[in-house]
């Protein structure tokens, strides 16, 4: 089995796409940005801004803490990344901006990814943005699906399942 970790975020843009989508909101694609994004591109993350300064900084850049939490949320407002909140509260970034939903231990700060289940023939996302405004005349902007859960006691028991590991904002996920 890959992890999630193992495994090229999804991209649906290259650089090209990225500056185009960043041109298209009146924003350079800097080189704060391309480090960021080329950090995160690696591989699955989910890290807060301060271990991605941490990261960067064992990099050899040189990038100020306040440059990385700027740009990370210019980049999650852009679509390029995803914000979310940790299990402590604090705001994680996920490399991997394609439709998914989280399920974080409240325990460990674990945090794995999840394919949506369709129904209807849509992300469960979608369909919940559907049913609601159908039956309240609300106009959904942007439903949004964490699950917060215990892990299983041992981690065999994940891999039989076939479930992505990847974890949230411990120190390893800086490097």
């Amino acid at each position: 089995m890959v992890s999630a970790q193992d495994r090229q975020p999804e991209r649906p843009w290259g650089p090209s796409e990225v500056r185009e989508v960043l041109r298209s909101r009146g924003l350079r694609y800097s080189r704060p940005r391309r480090v960021i994004l080329g950090y995160l591109s690696e591989r699955d993350r989910h890290v807060s801004a301060e271990n991605l300064y941490v990261a960067l900084k064992q990099r050899g850049e040189d990038l100020s803490l306040s440059t990385v939490y700027l740009n990370l949320g210019v980049l999650a407002e852009a679509g390029l990344v995803r914000a979310f909140s940790g299990a402590s509260g604090e705001v994680l970034y996920d490399s991997n901006p394609s439709e998914h939903y989280h399920v974080i231990s409240p325990d460990t700060g674990e945090v794995i990814d999840v394919t949506p289940p369709l129904i209807d023939g849509q992300p469960l996302s979608e369909f919940l943005r559907s049913y609601v405004e159908t039956q309240t005349g609300w106009e959904i902007e942007e439903p949004h699906v964490t699950l917060r859960g215990r892990a299983p006691r041992s981690d065999a028991a994940s891999v039989e399942r076939g479930a992505p590991r990847v974890k949230g904002s411990d120190a390893s996920d800086a490097g």
